[in-house]
């Protein structure tokens, strides 16, 4: 029984810190966000300013908004942005859909310490 209450503990808190780091749906696009881009911000809640992106990028690095990421937005027009913690698609692998952003990334380590280093649109590449 104490297996049980102890299993059940810690799918709850399992599934509380995944939802701390889902995406959520926006009432609409932040206004520096351009529509058909993936715009990342340096503070939360999509402050700072955007850093668009525009098509499938291997190498997000030379955008420093993308290297100290802590807000993301996709205001694309017809998919989901595939977002990868390495260059070329590589490493972990976030999906962002059309509409949705994450206000704070600081739950998913993988980009606090790398930032987002490559992005793909529509398909996982």
């Amino acid at each position: 029984m104490k297996m049980r209450v102890f299993l059940a503990a810690a799918g709850l808190t399992a599934s509380l810190v995944t939802a701390g780091a889902a995406a959520t749906p926006a009432a609409a696009a932040p206004s520096d966000c351009p529509s058909q881009y993936l715009c990342a911000y340096p503070q939360e809640n999509y402050q700072g300013g955007a850093g668009p992106v525009k098509d499938n990028n291997a190498d997000l690095r030379q955008y420093p908004k993308y290297r100290y990421v802590q807000s993301i937005f996709n205001n694309g027009v017809s998919c989901t942005a595939y977002l990868w913690s390495k260059p070329n698609y590589q490493g972990v692998k976030h999906t962002l859909s059309r509409g949705q952003g994450y206000p704070n990334l600081a739950n998913i380590p993988e980009y606090r310490t790398t930032g987002i280093q490559s992005n793909h649109w529509c398909t996982a590449s």
